[in-house]
């Protein structure tokens, strides 16, 4: 739909999306119904945690799934607040890109179908750069 890989891929074969060079992870590691069942502290926690692991893995586009979480990243991973907006960010994680996506769950139902996968055409582009 998007074109990000060239087959359709479904929830239960996300993890074939390592074979493209994609991979997915949290800012914060505790499981919640939502997001909103997270605390300070999980990102105090696990924000740092991730930053080290982008800087060591070093991949060419990290994407956050949603301002909130970048937002939370920022803030508890590099001790910054900043109003961040969707697409490409200037800031980078050590060597690697940012881009952030609307969120794509229900609760966020202010994009359509359609607009996340125009989300995710544009991050396919930024890939490419």
């Amino acid at each position: 739909m998007s074109g990000l890989v060239t087959r359709q891929v479904t929830a239960e074969e996300d993890s074939s999306l390592l074979d493209d060079g994609i991979g997915f992870t949290d800012v914060a590691k505790r499981p919640t119904p939502m997001g909103s069942g997270l605390r300070v502290d999980d990102f105090r926690q696990w924000a740092p945690v991730l930053r080290q692991k982008i800087i060591k893995f070093s991949p060419r586009l990290v994407c956050f799934k949603g301002l909130m979480a970048y937002k939370a990243y920022l803030q508890h991973g590099e001790g910054v607040k900043e109003k961040p907006d969707l697409g490409l960010q200037e800031r980078r994680i050590g060597s690697s890109d940012v881009f952030v996506v609307p969120n794509p769950s229900p609760a966020n139902a202010k994009y359509s179908l359609t607009d996340l996968s125009e989300w995710y055409s544009r991050l396919r582009e930024a890939s490419r750069l």
